[in-house]
């Protein structure tokens, strides 16, 4: 697709063409009388005609308007013009480079910078939105002094001590930034702990029970583990709940450094005194603010005292760079068991250092000092509303946090530069008279690296009104690190991320960004789109479960709202590191910006597809589908405590409950094509006394579909787990296997093969689904 100027401007302009003379009677005048009236009446014509496109662009955009410069696709199929083609040749890799330059250009911990706060509020607002600063005041910690010593119990010799800095690269001023923060945890204990050493590593349950066999404890040891697989708080807690006294999470050069290739900065690789800061806070018990579960964190809330917190952690915990690391791993040669003899999974790539990965414990003794100051601390959101013209109580919300570790190019920056972006995208729409049919709503987060505080909070203050009115929720945390796309989903969201996806350029690539994420689900491993060739259907790129460690986790899995986290991953190497630089995102990442203008493209063209739509893209059908599938991945489980019998339990009311859904489903589609057919989408073929019944069916149906999800929710709540109320998606725990969870409620009796609990709690889900099934039915 060709693109027009970056300096280009939207015109508007109208060429009416000239009508043919009526061929009745009419009284004789003279030839410049005749002459005089007909450019009078054409300029009466022509007035009319712009004043009536000018109104009607507000429904289509389907006027002569066009976009200096445009190609010939930016033009719908009848000669007007397609508001998305419009809206993809507003946006400009300049401003977008511009924006990123902006907030990669220093650090911006949660609360500590007003300045980008005020910046963003007022750079909304220039583009014509309603804006305002939401402020909410959560338990923070800032770290004051951090330690990590080797030393001889039986001297009290130090052997080693650890830097727990990162090296400045000459020229890259985010390595040179005095604000950098130290190797920190946000929300970890305050502790110095001493013991043996042991490591396990990647800190899944697996790999504990692993250590267990192997006749390894960590009842009173400091646990070494490997970044990845699982998430930073789920490995402290499963530490924790072993009997450890502290945890060390260093990041290893096979998951993303030297091992992987060329390291910052000669490459885009890890360096090796990079340190992966991240948050402990149990965001599977609940996240956001630790002292008011369950509702906003406002100025004068009543609050817990922190002991009675229950997703704070008891034991402290640091992030290690591979260089601290490697000495660590050296104490722990020749004591305990071969890593690779548990499994070759268990070796690192510091081989190529001369290191042997070993269990331990260790003889030397370590010494985890983690000294923090825990307070009350504001925090900013700001939000941004673009008022609906037809239906402006129906919200669709995009959102990305806006606090980083260091400057973080890539997390959060690219995500908040996307974000101008599309503010300034939708402003030069509404300059030409566009409004969207529902209200859109931009949110910039505040705390998300805290544990999604800012988006928590908000969401917990407008449960009722959101729960009422949003439509979806599309998150972008970061919106480019590498040239891989990847997207995590409600399934109700599918078919409008591949219909999207479509639409948008692969950069550098004569295809589009389907393409390229469909070549690239192929050709991973496990459950792959390649599987639905076996059932005869055609393979689709693989949409991951709905993310619960985002942003989104709030609007899913509390209020029960349809979500979509998307961007381009791949090379995330400087995760959370000062690394994270403007200078590595334009040296190997994005040298052109072209990868953010496609995030823009996929993440705005989202948001005008939910927001203008008549009808709704969400796919109920998607959902029944899907949901079929999980119940077969959970009869595989279930099958392993009847590993020697031929008849292992089904699930049957709960596909009957599927079925049931199904059904609900193509009655769904049924309407709509009814609707369609009989009125069209926008009710244009309804004529006076039938416009009202179409309006009204197609509320039905909208208000059917968007609020699905809200239906899979149980208001008691998951066992344990009582903030997470959807029934089909849960957090990851240390129990069970990384990521978003399915059928959270029946995790607990699955585990133990309590048959009887099994069956209770799966009556408990198939009853939810079929009120849901029940719901789609309603008109």
């Amino acid at each position: 697709m060709g693109t027009p100027s970056e300096e280009s401007n939207l015109l508007l302009y109208v060429d009416p063409q000239p009508r043919r003379p009526s061929k009745g009677r009419r009284p004789h005048r003279s030839a410049a009388a005749t002459q005089r009236t007909v450019a009078v009446l054409l300029s009466i014509a022509a007035l009319i005609f712009i004043l009536a496109t000018y109104a009607w662009l507000p429904h289509t955009l389907n006027t002569e308007e066009t976009f200096a410069g445009a190609d010939a696709e930016s033009h719908a199929s009848n000669g007007g013009v397609d508001p998305s083609r419009v809206f993809q040749n507003i946006l400009s890799a300049k401003r977008l480079r511009h924006n990123l330059e902006y907030y990669a250009s220093g650090t911006h911990v949660a609360g500590a910078n007003m300045s980008q706060t005020e910046y963003t509020s007022n750079y909304f607002a220039l583009q014509g939105l309603d804006t305002e600063i939401v402020e909410y005041y959560p338990w923070l910690n800032r770290p004051v002094g951090q330690r990590v010593a080797l030393f001889d119990q039986r001297t009290n010799a130090v052997m080693y001590e650890a830097g727990l800095g990162e090296d400045s690269i000459p020229g890259d001023h985010a390595t040179e930034d005095p604000n950098n923060p130290p190797a920190f945890h946000s929300h970890s204990a305050h502790g110095n702990v001493t013991g043996q050493l042991v490591y396990a590593n990647y800190g899944t349950a697996e790999d504990i029970d692993a250590l267990t066999k192997v006749g390894v404890s960590l009842q009173d040891k400091i646990v070494l583990v490997r970044h990845g697989r699982t998430h930073s708080s789920t490995k402290l807690l499963a530490a924790e709940l072993a009997g450890a006294r502290g945890m060390l999470v260093y990041s290893d050069p096979a998951d993303d450094g030297y091992a992987r290739g060329r390291v910052y900065p000669e490459g885009p690789w890890r360096p090796e005194s990079s340190v992966q800061r991240d948050s402990v806070l149990r965001s599977s018990i609940y996240p956001g603010d630790p002292l008011t579960p369950g509702y906003a964190s406002t100025r004068d809330a009543q609050r817990l005292l922190p002991a009675e917190a229950t997703n704070l952690n008891r034991i402290p915990s640091l992030p290690l760079s591979y260089r601290d690391a490697q000495p660590l791993l050296n104490a722990l040669q020749g004591h305990g068991t071969n890593a690779a003899d548990i499994d070759r999974d268990w070796v690192g790539g510091l081989t190529s250092r001369g290191v042997r990965y070993w269990t331990g414990p260790s003889t030397l003794l370590v010494n985890l000092a983690n000294s923090v100051e825990y307070k009350i601390a504001p925090i900013q959101n700001v939000i941004g509303r673009i008022r609906g013209r037809e239906t402006p109580e129906e919200i669709v919300i995009i959102g990305n946090h806006r606090d980083s570790w260091s400057a973080g190019a890539s997390d959060s920056s690219s995500g908040s530069a996307v974000l101008l972006e599309l503010a300034r995208a939708f402003g030069e729409l509404q300059k030409l008279g566009w409004r969207p049919r529902r209200t859109i709503v931009l949110a910039s987060w505040d705390a998300g690296e805290y544990g999604y505080v800012g988006s928590t909070e908000w969401v917990e203050e407008n449960i009722d009104w959101l729960r009422s009115d949003a439509i979806a929720y599309v998150n972008v945390g970061t919106a480019v690190a590498g040239k891989v796309f990847e997207a995590a989903a409600s399934p109700a969201m599918k078919g409008l991320l591949y219909s999207v996806a479509a639409q948008v350029r692969q950069p550098h690539s004569n295809g589009t960004v389907y393409e390229a994420w469909l070549r690239y689900s192929m050709d991973q491993e496990g459950d792959s789109p390649a599987s639905d060739r076996t059932r005869g259907h055609m393979p689709k790129p693989r949409v991951h479960l709905p993310s619960l460690a985002s942003d989104s986790v709030a609007f899913i899995a509390h209020a029960g709202i349809s979500v979509v986290d998307l961007g381009f991953t791949g090379s995330t190497g400087a995760h959370h590191s000062s690394f994270d630089s403007l200078k590595r995102m334009l040296g190997y990442i994005d040298p052109d910006m072209q990868l953010h203008r496609a995030a823009a493209e996929l993440w705005g063209l989202l948001a005008l597809r939910l927001a203008d739509d008549p009808i709704l893209g969400h796919c109920t059908r998607c959902y029944a589908k899907d949901l079929k599938h999980y119940i077969g991945q959970l009869e595989k489980q279930v099958a392993q405590c009847w590993v020697n019998t031929t008849t292992p339990m089904k699930f049957r009311r709960l596909r009957a409950a599927q079925r049931q859904l199904l059904s609900s489903a193509r009655i769904i589609e049924h309407d709509i094509k009814h609707l369609r057919s009989v009125y069209g989408d926008d009710c244009q073929m309804a004529g006076r006394r039938r416009h009202a019944r179409c309006l009204a069916l197609r509320a039905s149906i909208n208000d059917r579909i968007s609020r699905l999800e809200q239906h899979f929710l149980d208001p008691a709540g998951i066992p344990h787990q009582r903030w997470y109320k959807h029934v089909l998606f849960g957090p990851e725990v240390p129990v069970r296997p990384p990521g978003t969870q399915l059928f959270p409620m029946l995790a607990e009796p699955l585990e133990s093969c309590n048959v009887p609990r099994l069956r209770q709690l799966e009556k408990s889900v198939a009853d939810i689904l079929l009120e849901a099934a029940w719901f789609l039915r309603e008109v």
